[in-house]
């Protein structure tokens, strides 16, 4: 049991404007905020959703298709001219929208990316989109070490492992593809240091490595969300200097994550959250947590096997297979989280969901079945329930909205606008969205005690494609 790759590329797909940026309402599943919580309303490029790039570069690897390919250098030339004054990128804000224009790690998702892509896409990507990669991960770089030192990050010097580590990523993915030594012996020194300051054996066994999040801070875990950004540059660190203590370092850190697994109330497998130092011993915190956006972690797992042949983690990538199958929506996307209650567990975001991607391509790679789904055209609404909400899209059109006689979010927007709002058309006047963000007449459902219903509409049920993490079942229509 695997999730449909090709089905979640054509939903990803759905969000890419024709200038090459990836619109999406970015909510972090796993800290439980969006730009509507931050009042900010943006639902127009994020950095964060980059790895949809070599996701793509890894399916024409397979299948050389000109329109994917035609997007793809989209993709790259908005992504590599899109700068802020400093040097940094824009769009790097990502749960907080164009409110926050700082943060090393959403300048380094981007590099990564890019970086990727270059080498999965060499034999055939145009040499001026080369350059384009090659100067704009430079640039970046240099720019990022002016504003965040290493190890330092931050005026308050606490670095946080896996933006460090994504940094580190990023600069061996540019040595490896252009062959350009200009850090030198520098590289291995800050990996040593990494591994030196941050890592530590003992959770959940002995036989693992855990991460602490902050520099000299030994109270808290890494996320287990992050863990590719460590494990994926330590394999390549191996690969690339032929010292064997990377790919060790790299493995502990895979059973970290798989011995600290848990499995929810429909018998999933699922990452766990953080560890936290309570003074005397550590405590697990498994929920809430995320299901859309545990690819990157997996990722790294399987750039390890790759390396290293294990049946245990082999076990464990397959078994998180199966989550995603288990949340996976008909329209492609999954179920973003379980334990917030609120929006943050049923709105997918593009962002987390290209990393999905790019860790189900490269395990499983991009077949006939792939290819089909992601070609094939979506025409019916699809729906999402939560417990406090529903996720809602057709076509263009996607809404937050509510069950009856609850009115808390009613947010609507189109995918090919930067911007949401709050409907507010019974109001009128000023705060009336625009006419094209109407998404009239749409599906109703109403929850009880006993379940939740659909109200009979304009739409039947044979219009909907419907999924649900509510902890109440679906039942049809209301009668």
């Amino acid at each position: 049991m695997k999730p449909h790759a090709g089905a979640l590329a054509n939903w990803l797909l759905s969000w890419v404007q024709d200038h090459g940026a990836i619109y999406g309402f970015h909510n972090h599943s796993v800290w439980g905020s969006n730009p509507y919580r931050w009042s900010d309303f943006t639902c127009g490029h994020s950095t964060w959703a980059s790895p949809l790039l070599p996701s793509l570069a890894l399916m024409l690897q397979q299948k050389r298709d000109s329109e994917l390919e035609d997007t793809l250098l989209r993709l790259i030339q908005f992504q590599t001219e899109s700068f802020q004054m400093d040097g940094q990128y824009a769009h790097i804000g990502f749960q907080m929208g164009e409110s926050l224009s700082v943060g090393l790690i959403h300048n380094m998702m981007p590099n990564v990316s890019l970086g990727l892509t270059a080498w999965y896409a060499k034999d055939w990507l145009p040499e001026a989109y080369m350059q384009r990669i090659r100067s704009s991960m430079s640039a970046t770089m240099d720019a990022c070490d002016r504003h965040y030192p290493f190890g330092i990050m931050y005026t308050n010097g606490r670095a946080i492992s896996n933006q460090e580590y994504a940094r580190l990523w990023g600069k061996l993915l540019y040595v490896k593809v252009f062959d350009d030594q200009r850090w030198g012996a520098e590289l291995q020194r800050q990996l040593d240091k990494m591994i030196k300051d941050f890592h530590f054996i003992g959770l959940p066994d002995q036989n693992c490595t855990a991460s602490y999040r902050y520099a000299g801070d030994a109270s808290s875990t890494e996320p287990a969300e992050y863990y590719g950004l460590l494990i994926a540059p330590l394999v390549l660190a191996y690969e690339m200097y032929g010292q064997k203590k990377y790919l060790e370092q790299a493995g502990a850190l895979c059973r970290h994550l798989a011995r600290s697994a848990w499995y929810d109330s429909l018998g999933q497998i699922r990452l766990h959250r953080v560890y936290y130092h309570s003074g005397s011993s550590w405590v697990k915190i498994n929920e809430p947590m995320l299901i859309a956006g545990m690819g990157m972690s997996l990722f790294g797992i399987y750039q390890y096997l790759a390396k290293q042949e294990d049946a245990e983690l082999t076990a464990f990538l397959k078994k998180c297979d199966r989550t995603y199958a288990t949340y996976q929506n008909p329209r492609g996307y999954f179920a973003s989280a379980t334990g917030w209650h609120n929006e943050a567990d049923i709105a997918p975001s593009s962002a987390w969901h290209s990393h999905d991607l790019l860790y189900l391509v490269a395990r499983h790679g991009a077949d006939e079945d792939v290819w089909r789904d992601m070609n094939q055209p979506y025409n019916q609404i699809s729906v999402l329930l939560g417990d406090r909400c529903i996720w809602m899209e057709h076509n263009r059109h996607w809404t937050i909205t509510d069950y009856q006689s609850m009115d808390v979010y009613q947010l609507l927007g189109h995918k090919d606008e930067p911007r949401f709002g709050r409907d507010m058309s019974w109001v009128g006047g000023e705060r009336n969205l625009p006419s094209h963000f109407n998404f009239a007449n749409r599906p109703v459902f109403v929850k009880t005690d006993e379940g939740i219903f659909l109200r009979k509409g304009e739409f039947t049920e044979q219009d909907i494609q419907l999924s649900s993490v509510a902890s109440v079942p679906y039942l049809g229509l209301w009668s």
